[in-house]
């Protein structure tokens, strides 16, 4: 169950305020190299929402602070040289379709749709459509601890359906780490799909989110 806020947010990155204090932590697992163990650098990731927002808070905490990378701050630049903090959402619970949002430490958007269950139909096509945009925010803060990002996605942006307020998806979030070339993620995911392994829905955890409706998007 997705928790609600009790309280309000300010978006700048740090997820300090007292609404955060009870939601708890997703169990991150790694994907790879070595699946199955925790990470190896803390690694707190919050999902709450409100009436009007989905939030996906990280608290990404690096030893070695000096090696986070980020080189660009480019809309949907989409590379494995830069630290991520990302959200797959099966918004229909269909296990084929999903949407995309990924963060880096310099706060650039990159957002995604991922169909097939992320299965590439030749061995050069791609399952995902990067060219999707909608609106969405993130701030983030990177510092000698590690970096911080929160991201607010409007329920607007995002197609579900509700019955009687309440909605079931399917999510996972990712944190990429390249100094260390780890993956870990929630749900944890056996890397058998090689790459595509992060993005397929069908790998989802299923959520519940209560009190929330669904409304046209915003153009």
């Amino acid at each position: 169950v997705i928790q609600r806020l009790n309280g309000p947010i300010t978006l700048d990155g740090l997820s300090i305020e007292e609404a955060w204090q009870n939601i708890r932590p997703l169990p991150m697992v790694t994907m790879f190299p070595s699946y199955g163990n925790p990470p190896s650098e803390k690694t707190e990731i919050l999902v709450a929402f409100d009436d009007n927002f989905l939030y996906i808070a990280g608290r990404l905490y690096d030893k070695e602070s000096s090696k986070i990378q980020s080189p660009s701050k480019k809309r949907d630049y989409f590379e494995s040289n830069t630290d991520w903090l990302g959200v797959i959402i099966d918004t229909f619970n269909d296990k084929e379709n999903a949407l995309g949002f990924f963060t880096n430490p310099s706060g650039l958007r990159s957002d995604t749709t991922v169909f097939d269950d992320a299965v590439p139909k030749t061995p050069i096509s791609s399952p995902l459509n990067t060219s999707w945009n909608t609106f969405w925010d993130v701030k983030t803060v990177w510092n000698s601890e590690g970096w911080f990002a929160e991201m607010r996605i409007p329920f607007s942006s995002l197609r579900f359906q509700d019955k009687d307020g309440r909605v079931i998806m399917g999510l996972k979030v990712i944190r990429w780490i390249p100094h260390k070339n780890e993956l870990s993620s929630f749900p944890g995911v056996y890397p058998k799909w090689g790459t595509w392994s992060v993005w397929k829905p069908s790998q989802t955890q299923e959520v519940l989110l209560e009190g929330v409706h669904s409304r046209p998007p915003l153009y």
